[in-house]
């Protein structure tokens, strides 16, 4: 969770900074970097989260809307993820963006989600997919606390 307030918070101060002022700053280029690792350590505890998890079967004893809010969030950030890579404003960035574009328009939805359009792409990772992933985020660890963590699966009287 440290590493995700993190990520927020780097990139709100990304945002006031406007679009390419961390490329000529060294303050820029010291929160850009800070983002990036802390995106980096975010993704790395959310994939080792999920093995565990995966392995200790936590979705038994009706813990299944836990599980599917902890997986979305996962997709989310994915997606969150990959925007930002394409919010770079370098060759990077159009290069994936190229190659993307007809990815999603091979599989149908290119019309809705235009990858070449850098104000959109900026929009999606700054406002609409945080929001998203932060709400899952929230409702997954609202949904542990009302269910707790799940038994060990060789445990007495397993739910």
């Amino acid at each position: 969770m440290a590493s995700f307030v993190v990520v927020l918070l780097s990139g709100a101060w990304l945002a006031i900074g406007g679009a390419t002022w961390w490329h000529v700053s060294a303050l820029g280029h010291f929160v850009n970097s800070l983002h990036l690792w802390s995106v980096e350590l975010f993704f790395a505890f959310m994939v080792i989260h999920l093995w565990a998890v995966f392995w200790m079967a936590a979705w038994r004893g009706r813990r299944t809307l836990t599980w599917v809010t902890g997986v979305l969030a996962f997709l989310g950030s994915i997606g969150t993820a990959f925007t930002g890579y394409l919010s770079q404003s370098n060759f990077d960035s159009q290069w994936i963006g190229t190659q993307a574009k007809d990815g999603l328009n091979a599989v149908g939805i290119g019309a809705w989600f235009n990858v070449l359009n850098p104000a959109q792409m900026l929009l999606w990772h700054v406002v609409l997919l945080p929001t998203l992933v932060g709400a899952l985020v929230g409702g997954h660890l609202l949904l542990v606390r009302r269910h707790g963590v799940v038994p060990p699966i060789d445990a007495e009287g397993d739910e």
